[in-house]
C-alpha cells in the first residue's frame, strides 16, 4: 500500500528532479523509502531500521538482496542534498490531487516543539533549552513544524526546521521568521483560505499583520492580558480587550 503511494503521488520522480542521486549503490528515493518503512514498522533508531531492512522480505526484495547499513542511512541523511527543495515539490505535488490538496477551511497546526536527545553531544542543532512542561532544562533539539489538517480528516505534515539558539533575547522573532518562511512556501503552493493554528506565544503584532497581509486566518489562546487588534478605516489598530477566562 506504501508504495502504491509511493508512486501515485510521483516520489521516486521528484527525488530525481531534485538532484538525488544514488548512494551506496542505492537509489536516494529507495533509501527514503525503506527508512519510512522502518519508522511505520516503529524502528526507533537508525540501527534498528538497517535491521529491519535486512529482516524484511518485501524490502529485501525492493533492494534486490543489497544491505542498508546503519553507517550508509546516516551518511545519506548527513548529505547535503536539497532537502527544503524536496519538501516544497512534494507539498506543492499534494496540492494537484483532490483528497490531498488544501481548500479553503483547512487548518495549519503551527507548532514549537522539544525533543530531547541526551546522545549527540556535537550535533549543531542540539542545545540546552527550558522544557517548561516539565520545568527542567533538557539536551534536545528544537523543532518549528507545520501540519496540515483537512476537512476529510485526512492529516500530513508540512516542513519544519531547526531552530538553533543564539541569544535568550531574539530567540521568539528567530522562530517566527522561521514560522513566515515555511507558511510562505504553502501560500506559493495553494491561494485556499487556511487557519492557522498556533500556541499563544506566536501572537504578537508583526506576526499579525503578516498573517493578514498573506491571507491567513488565525486562532489561538490569550491571556487575560492579551493586547487584541480591530480593523477601522485607517487599518488594525492595538485595543486592550478583556479577556474572560
Amino acid at each position: 500500500m506504501l508504495k502504491s503511494l509511493w508512486e501515485k503521488f510521483d516520489l521516486q520522480l521528484i527525488f530525481s528532479q531534485c538532484g538525488f542521486q544514488k548512494h551506496a549503490g542505492i537509489p536516494a528515493w529507495l533509501m527514503s523509502f525503506v527508512y519510512i518503512c522502518g519508522i511505520i514498522a516503529k524502528k526507533t533508531s537508525v540501527n534498528q531500521n538497517a535491521q529491519f531492512s535486512s529482516d524484511s522480505p518485501i524490502l529485501n526484495y525492493l533492494l534486490k538482496g543489497k544491505t542498508v547499513t546503519q553507517s550508509a542511512f546516516s551518511r545519506f541523511f548527513s548529505a547535503p542534498y536539497q532537502w527544503l527543495k524536496l519538501s516544497v515539490a512534494r507539498v506543492s505535488r499534494l496540492q494537484e490531487t483532490e483528497d490531498t490538496k488544501l481548500s479553503d477551511g483547512d487548518v495549519i497546526a503551527l507548532d514549537d516543539t522539544k525533543i530531547v536527545h541526551p546522545f549527540g553531544k556535537k550535533l549543531p542543532f542540539l542545545c540546552w533549552l527550558f522544557d517548561y512542561s516539565n520545568k527542567s532544562h533538557v539536551w534536545c533539539m528544537n523543532i518549528v513544524s507545520t501540519l496540515a489538517v483537512l476537512k476529510n480528516g485526512l492529516e500530513y505534515p508540512l516542513f519544519w526546521r531547526f531552530w538553533v539558539k543564539q541569544t535568550e533575547e531574539d530567540s521568539k522573532k528567530s522562530k517566527l521568521e522561521l514560522s513566515k518562511q515555511m507558511l510562505q512556501d504553502v501560500r506559493n503552493s495553494t491561494t485556499a483560505r487556511l487557519w492557522v493554528a498556533m500556541d499563544r506565544w506566536f501572537l504578537c503584532w508583526d506576526f499579525f499583520e503578516w498573517l493578514q497581509s498573506k491571507g491567513f486566518d488565525w486562532v489561538t489562546k490569550a491571556k487575560k492580558n492579551t493586547v487584541l487588534y480591530v480593523k477601522s478605516a485607517s487599518g488594525y489598530k492595538k485595543t486592550n480587550v478583556h479577556m474572560i477566562p
